[in-house]
């Protein structure tokens, strides 16, 4: 191979040089020059392409990094710089390829990786932006952003000692007021008393060092509802609203919290302000319908919520609300049709799994492991259990009893789904997931202990198997204490009439199964015993 002409060299040079002395126009120039008189040079389109990214024209950097790359296929540094182009010019889709092929070329460059994690993050591939952010704090462990990064994945992927962990390492690192809400908001996923105070120290910090980051206000709001104080709540929720107007959070979050005290007039003048002021979201339109129904509204609500049902079909808070206005109307029919109350409910008996004799042993197996569970909390803050034990993802500890039983029960649920009929026309029908993840966990009360009124707004499928009950719940019971109650929305709505709700005993053995938009409770039952429960949830993948 013949050496490159003396011209092509000094040219090169003289690029090189404008880029390394911060002189990216001067470069851009001396590349236009160069590929004027060397169009195939490689090395010209690769510099034109760095000192264009240099100048935050990523769109056309990245044109110049692809004539590059076709003229020097598969060149690990013209590859990576073409993937980061297209990434800084919004581009994610077009850059992932490139950016992982660069990953594996470089497994030593800790930025490689970074630009990896961070195009699948972008991606919603979390996956992927675990093993990028992963792989860049294991080839720079003092690297924050890195550590931050790998947080906030963790996070979305629901892995929250991991995402403290690594958000911990972070602060360790960077101590500023951004680390310090980037720790606080993952200990809102948190539902011990001492996490929340933590979280609620930390974003303290943060807000010493940085008053007006309207972020940190709403981890403060979040922080201060998930402990119970409402009004404070709020007063954060307002700061990250007048300093954030735009973000459409802020608005949900604090319309929320003033539903929570029942100043419903005041939600309804917060999501319509946000509307008038361009602030337009699928969100912000469903809450305003809960807001004219508790505001005593139910014609209003129906139209505002039937309208965000037809863009939104699987919604389930949009599903629960609507059915209630329409039963508050006393347009039964109707609600019926859209809840399918009387259709979706179901009762399924669960046989016990092998290595057990039969039901009773293996459901005293099960109450022992429930009992004894390594994640038991007792009311957890922020959930509907008052009174009660939450054992938190009862599937970590991996007994006999309860791999027996999330093996009968996934066999229950792929029935249920089987079973199925796709229907365009009803709401829980026409969103039936084809691959599905769970999350189970396991409820312990006795008399004094009960479940509130609530629905599980993330998921598809609920149920609630019963493993131990008292002997005061009983099916010929007129009181039907410690049956479970469906259909009555919160206090806060306006009531239904009875013959919306249905009301069910539970019986040992027996698996429950319910869309997840259904409103449900249970009720209190007096007397000894302990009511031991099962629940899941099921979101579609």
């Amino acid at each position: 191979m013949s050496a490159p002409p003396r011209e092509l060299v000094a040219q090169v040079q003289r690029a090189i040089q404008a880029l390394q002395g911060g002189h990216a126009a001067a470069a851009e120039a001396a590349c236009t020059q160069l590929l004027a008189r060397f169009p195939d040079s490689i090395d010209g389109w690769r510099l034109l392409g760095h000192a264009r990214l240099a100048q935050d024209d990523a769109a056309t950097a990245a044109e110049a990094l692809a004539r590059a790359e076709a003229l020097s296929p598969g060149d690990p540094r013209t590859v990576f710089a073409l993937g980061t182009a297209l990434l800084q010019s919004g581009e994610a889709g077009r850059a992932f390829e490139p950016l992982q092929q660069a990953m594996r070329a470089m497994p030593d460059e800790p930025l490689a990786a970074f630009r990896y994690g961070t195009c699948a993050y972008a991606l919603q591939r979390f996956e992927a932006a675990k093993a990028g952010f992963e792989a860049a704090t294991r080839l720079q462990p003092a690297w924050p952003e890195a550590w931050n990064n790998l947080a906030a994945t963790l996070g979305r992927l629901e892995d929250h000692d991991a995402a403290i962990a690594a958000a911990r390492r972070a602060l360790q690192l960077r101590p500023d007021a951004n680390a310090l809400e980037a720790l606080a908001v993952l200990l809102v996923n948190r539902f011990d008393a001492p996490s929340l105070q933590e979280g609620l120290q930390l974003i303290a910090h943060a807000l010493r060092l940085a008053p007006r980051m309207a972020k940190a206000h709403l981890t403060a709001a979040l922080l201060l509802r998930k402990t119970g104080d409402l009004r404070q709540a709020e007063h954060h929720a307002r700061q990250a609203r007048e300093l954030a107007p735009a973000d459409v959070e802020t608005a949900e979050i604090l319309g929320e919290l003033q539903l929570l005290q029942g100043k419903a007039d005041a939600a309804i003048q917060t999501y319509e302000q946000a509307s008038a002021e361009g602030v337009e979201s699928p969100i912000l339109a469903r809450q305003l319908g809960i807001a004219l129904l508790q505001d005593g509204q139910p014609e209003a609500a129906v139209a505002q919520l039937d309208a965000d049902l037809r863009k939104r079909p699987g919604d389930q808070r949009t599903i629960a609300h609507l059915g209630a206005a329409l039963e508050v109307l006393g347009r039964h029919d109707e609600a019926e049709r859209l809840l399918g109350m009387h259709r979706h409910v179901r009762s399924v008996r669960i046989l016990p799994p092998e290595g057990f004799d039969d039901d009773a042993a293996f459901r005293a197996a099960l109450a022992d492991d429930i009992r004894r569970h390594s994640r038991q909390r007792w009311e957890p803050a922020g959930l509907a259990a008052r009174n009660a034990y939450l054992s938190g993802d009862l599937l970590a500890d991996r007994t006999p009893a309860i791999v027996g039983f999330e093996q009968r029960l996934r066999e229950a649920i792929d029935a249920y789904i089987a079973a199925c009929e796709p229907d365009a026309d009803d709401a829980m029908l026409s969103a039936i997931p084809r691959r599905y993840r769970l999350h189970v966990w396991a409820t312990q009360a006795d008399a004094r202990g009960f479940i509130d009124t609530h629905i599980h707004e993330e998921s598809w499928l609920s149920g609630a198997y019963y493993v131990e009950l008292p002997a005061s719940i009983r099916d010929d019971d007129p009181a039907h204490a410690g049956w479970i109650e469906f259909g009555r929305p919160p206090l806060a709505l306006s009531p239904v009439p009875d013959t919306a709700l249905r009301l069910t005993c539970p019986t040992p053995g027996t698996l429950l199964l319910f869309p997840s938009y259904l409103f449900h409770r249970t009720l209190p039952f007096p007397g000894d015993g302990e009511r031991i429960s099962i629940s899941f949830d099921l979101a579609a993948i």
